[in-house]
């Protein structure tokens, strides 16, 4: 036999090392690949606590900030419907007084002409003498502010100018003009805050202003008229329907809210303007019982 044939004892010994060298290396590498493996795992576990803590740590101060908000008001959310009362050019409520609660005469007779659309709203043909007269009185008492713009810029100082010069009681003066215009104003108050307590029937509520108001002035031909009207007044909601800024607005669920914030500005202003001229009137004996 030649050597070529025959295997050295140590080359066995060796190779069989080395093939126990590798399956050693093999079975640290999966043990070691079975560590890291566990390693992450405890780390996923850790990470999954850590992060659920968190989120409980997060819903717990929504809560509290919930409980500490106070509820939602559904109805201050809803938007503003704008009215012919929010949408006027000229105001009541934007009227600011002076320091000795002058009426600026300007800005007073614009916002008179600005609610003569109302008498429109209730009827043009059946209301339309008692426009003429309303209109009538603030072109009288424009007439005498423009003969002196800087001499009457309140309604006091046109009022007081005619007391001095015995003018006051005179027909067809601005005082007897503005005696008329603030009796027409008190009328159409009265009947808007019949409308804003509630006051569905709108003949009602013009019957109603009319004897607070005007009926203890007029004679029994100015009463038959006003009768008349009153029998064509419209119905409650062709009324409100024209007091849309937008077609359609009147359908909206939150438009008798507005009109009533509307008027809940307006009418106050109207009555606090109202008053002082009624307290004028009175220190200089400017009322009249007279019937026409």
């Amino acid at each position: 036999m030649s050597s070529d044939h025959v295997r050295p004892a140590h080359t066995t010994q060796n190779a069989s090392e080395i093939e126990h060298y590798n399956q050693s290396a093999e079975g640290d590498e999966e043990k070691e690949a079975a560590d890291e493996e566990e390693q992450q795992l405890l780390h996923n576990v850790d990470q999954s606590q850590e992060n659920a803590v968190q989120c409980e740590g997060q819903q717990k101060d929504i809560s509290d900030r919930e409980e500490d908000e106070p509820p939602r008001d559904s109805a201050a959310d809803s938007e503003q419907v704008e009215t012919f009362f929010s949408t006027m050019s000229h105001r009541f409520s934007d009227i600011r007084l002076d320091e000795d609660n002058g009426i600026p005469t300007q800005h007073f007779l614009d916002s008179c002409y600005a609610i003569v659309p109302v008498l429109d709203k209730l009827g043009p043909t059946v209301f339309a003498p008692v426009k003429m007269d309303f209109v009538g009185n603030i072109k009288k008492i424009h007439q005498k502010l423009v003969s002196n713009p800087d001499g009457f810029p309140t309604l006091q100082s046109i009022v007081l100018s005619e007391v001095r010069m015995n003018l006051a009681q005179v027909r067809n003066s601005a005082t007897e003009a503005l005696l008329w215009l603030r009796r027409g104003l008190k009328f159409l108050k009265e009947f808007l805050s019949e409308v804003n307590a509630g006051e569905q029937d709108i003949q009602a509520a013009l019957n109603n202003a009319y004897g607070k108001t005007l009926r203890q002035y007029h004679g029994w031909v100015v009463r038959g008229v006003f009768a008349l009207a009153l029998r064509a007044a419209p119905s409650y909601q062709n009324f409100t329907a024209a007091l849309v800024s937008q077609e359609g607005d009147e359908l909206r669920s939150d438009f008798t809210s507005s009109m009533h914030n509307d008027l809940g500005v307006y009418l106050p202003a109207m009555e606090k303007q109202l008053v002082i001229l009624d307290e004028l009137y009175e220190e200089y004996g400017l009322e009249s019982d007279e019937v026409v």
